[in-house]
């Protein structure tokens, strides 16, 4: 399996339309299956939405929860998304695929956060990609 970490952003919009959406399309053939993760919602537009509403009023749900101010405030973005692929020769099964992916946020100290997962069938490597949000 190997990992890349995509560069951080500002958009959940902009990454569900890329990693759920067809390349400059609206289709969305190349999508195998999706996850989402610590969200009230399976359906991953939704869950997009989520994020961003998350990201945005950090401080008013930090004030409802009792929650403390304080911390620094990322300036690269809070999208934060990286993909696992497996070599042509290997193919996982979804529970395997989603399996490595939810481990990985755990190694990444991202267990608790909001995240969906897309799986993409259009290349010959089985792969992942998970988009996270660093607001928690």
């Amino acid at each position: 399996m190997v990992p890349h970490v995509a560069a951080r952003g500002h958009s959940f919009k902009g990454a569900g339309q890329y990693y759920l959406h067809d390349k400059g399309a609206d289709t969305s053939e190349r999508v195998a299956w999706t996850h989402t993760h610590n969200l009230p919602t399976e359906d991953p537009e939704k869950a997009m939405r989520w994020m961003a509403y998350t990201a945005q009023n950090a401080n008013r749900i930090k004030d409802q929860a009792g929650v403390a101010k304080c911390g620094r405030r990322a300036t690269a973005g809070s999208v934060y998304s990286f993909s696992l692929a497996w070599a042509p020769d290997q193919q996982p099964e979804k529970q395997t695929m989603l399996d490595a992916a939810l481990n990985t946020l755990g190694l990444l100290q991202l267990e608790e956060h909001e995240a969906v997962i897309v799986a993409h069938q259009e290349t010959d490597h089985p792969h992942v990609h998970v988009i996270a949000n660093l607001v928690n």
